[in-house]
């Protein structure tokens, strides 16, 4: 039987990368060039757990009782994606991912009506090939390889996902407080190796971390507490309330907004006030509502293993979501959150954090005109409102392809309801199905067993969480599936799980990283000495936090977040981090998903900024503090293309620091 492969990207035509160099994308060829023989480093899982592939991912692909994958449908599946079939002679493609793999029934059904569920189609697992005529190629961008079973880092990122699941009705302020056993999570996370600062971590061999894998374990925050749990890795995430001030306020008057095509309160004297406290955000004449429609608290899914089974086998259970009857509401607890990526479109958060900051009247980078300042200048120019809302939708394009390529073509990681399955496995004695991977599943279960304090144990307070069926059996669904008496697939926010593809990069945090960049860029963040500018700089008239039950904004009594001490850089890392680990939140992405996909997608901003500037005719320059701290520049010269700057390093070190050629992994 043939062992599947990661598939490779095709190289581009000659003449299309000359066309490329004349659009100014030469200005970055180099930093291509340098990243090109590292993007499809994975972690060898694929080849090392070869007929049983746990780690790897398969939904939608039919599986035995046990959730192990059919191997023969397992090696077509990746096969095809490497090399898709066309044989339709009117030239459509008849690929076998354009077809249910799954044709058996399942084991349940949806709890409305009769009918069975219908399998669900992958998510184009394609779309990362086609070479791009906007930005960095798809394929010239990479990852590190994703840790490996048996490894401190993943057995951390597990129980971290466990974590938020055991907390995810529990407001943020409340974990921030360290009430409602939010302490007790911390002070149980503590016992692991990969959150104390002062100890040595070790990965999959037992051998010292790769220098990717220590970058990974550096957070926001000086050690692990209440008030850093679950935040992200960048300056200003664990600063301040946990949801960013982007995801609640709204705007201080129509008046402020700064869009030429705003009606001002002075014309129209009947019109109300429209407060921060309100969460409606600018969208020119009209106003979008930051509150969300919440899932209903306490329901998780797929703690049945026949609904895990037939979800792992494609079931399209998405219908069967439950949402809470209360209304509208701000995003308060991680559920919250979790309900608002599972249904925002992607490059949402960003379009409206941009919206808010015109409004503010926050200022842009030095290295741009100022509107209204150069008659060579209206609402409709370059490096106006319009101009970076169009960037900030044709980034998010550009980093949906990037990451595409990543998942499928190199890394096709499992998600994380399949490795809870594999700890579920493990605990309740059928671990041997899991093939030459058995060993590193028994060393993961015991680091997962580790992670209790003072009588409190993470791994205790999943077996002992709600496992009820939350969709329709008959008298046969539990027939010939393994015993689970002690309970440890991961709770998850959606009936679905997660979406049909990999885990491995994430697409939010792409998106994310990307759309985060391109803000920083065009708005300033940093005086010319280097301080970084605060909200109130920015313009903000205070920071709101919620009052219980999420209905309500209120400014926020503690002097440690009020406007003139949260800094704008900060709270637009932290819009990213919100975002992309939102879905950890929903149980269906990784810590590194989040690290490494918001790293690639910066990336891809700074070639996209990189080619505005070139083919701009006058000088311009924008400046930004990137996710890792880095002081980095683009300047067009009006004529001669653009450059990339990076403060005491190189465009080429920087922009390869996390792929493995350098990282020496």
């Amino acid at each position: 039987m043939p062992q599947p492969t990661a598939p490779t990207q095709p190289s581009p035509k000659s003449d299309v990368f000359n066309l490329a160099a004349d659009r100014g994308q030469h200005r970055i060829a180099p930093l291509l060039n340098r990243a090109s023989a590292a993007v499809a480093a994975h972690n060898g899982e694929t080849e090392a757990f070869a007929g049983s592939w746990p780690t790897s991912f398969s939904k939608g692909l039919p599986h035995d009782a046990h959730g192990i994958v059919d191997a023969q449908a397992y090696s077509e599946f990746l096969e095809e994606v490497a090399d898709p079939t066309y044989t339709d002679n009117t030239g459509n493609r008849v690929a076998l991912f354009d077809m249910p793999a799954y044709s058996g029934p399942f084991r349940t059904k949806p709890t409305t009506g009769c009918a069975d569920f219908r399998w669900r189609a992958w998510e184009n697992p394609i779309s990362g090939r086609p070479f791009g005529f906007k930005g960095p190629d798809a394929g010239a961008l990479g990852i590190a390889p994703a840790p490996r079973l048996g490894s401190d880092e993943l057995a951390a990122e597990m129980a971290e996902l466990y974590a938020m699941a055991y907390l995810r009705d529990v407001p943020f302020e409340a974990i921030r407080e360290g009430a409602k056993d939010a302490d007790k999570v911390v002070s149980a996370l503590g016992q692991m190796a990969w959150f104390q600062s002062d100890a040595n971590p070790k990965d999959a061999c037992g051998e010292r971390l790769s220098k990717v894998s220590e970058a990974r374990r550096v957070r926001d925050g000086d050690a692990l507490t209440t008030q850093s749990l679950f935040r992200g890795s960048s300056q200003g995430c664990a600063q301040g309330p946990y949801v960013s001030q982007f995801l609640v306020q709204g705007q201080e008057r129509l008046a402020d907004c700064k869009m030429a095509s705003a009606q001002h309160l002075s014309n129209q004297p009947n019109m109300s006030p429209v407060l921060p406290r309100t969460g409606l955000s600018p969208f020119d004449a009209l106003r979008i509502d930051q509150r969300i429609e919440p899932q209903t608290a306490g329901v998780d899914y797929m703690r049945d293993w026949a609904e895990w089974l037939d979800v792992q086998n494609g079931a399209d259970t998405t219908a069967e979501q439950a949402f809470g009857a209360e209304g509208l509401k701000f995003i308060e607890t991680p559920r919250d959150l979790a309900s608002y990526v599972h249904s925002e479109t992607t490059c949402q958060a960003y379009l409206n954090a941009c919206l808010l900051l015109l409004s503010w009247g926050a200022a842009t980078d030095e290295g741009l005109f100022a509107t209204g300042t150069d008659c060579r200048r209206d609402a409709a120019a370059t490096w106006v409102g319009p101009h970076i809302l169009t960037l900030l939708t044709e980034t998010a394009t550009r980093a949906l392809r990037a990451v595409r390529n990543q998942t499928l073509q190199v890394h096709n990681r499992a998600r994380p309801e399949k490795l809870g399955s594999i700890a579920s496995l493990v605990a309740n004695g059928h671990g041997a199905v899991l093939g030459r991977s058995e060993p590193l599943a028994d060393a993961h279960l015991s680091k997962l067993e580790s992670v209790a304090c003072e009588g409190f144990s993470l791994m205790n307070a999943i077996a002992k969480a709600p496992s009820e069926p939350r969709f329709s059996h008959n008298a046969i669904s539990q027939n010939g599936l393994p015993e689970n008496e002690r309970n440890l697939l991961l709770p998850m926010a959606y009936p679905e799980g997660s979406p049909m593809d990999p885990s491995f990069g994430a697409a939010h945090a792409t998106v994310a990283g990307a759309c985060v960049t391109v803000l920083k860029a065009y708005f300033r963040t940093h005086t010319l000495d280097g301080t970084r500018l605060t909200l109130a700089d920015a313009g903000a008239s205070a920071v709101y936090v919620l009052k219980s039950g999420g209905k309500t904004l209120e400014p926020t009594k503690r002097a440690e977040d009020a406007a003139y001490r949260l800094t704008l850089n900060g709270e637009l890392n932290k819009l990213a981090a919100n975002i992309a680990i939102g879905r950890s939140m929903a149980g269906v992405h990784y810590y590194s998903d989040y690290f490494d996909s918001v790293r690639m997608g910066e990336r891809i901003a700074v070639g996209m900024l990189a080619e505005q500037l070139a083919t701009q005719c006058e000088n311009s320059k924008v400046s930004v503090e990137t996710f890792d701290g880095d002081r980095l520049s683009i300047i067009g010269s009006g004529e001669h293309g653009s450059e990339i700057h990076v403060q005491n390093s190189t465009p080429e070190l920087w922009w390869t620091r996390h792929l493995p050629e350098q990282a020496g992994w």
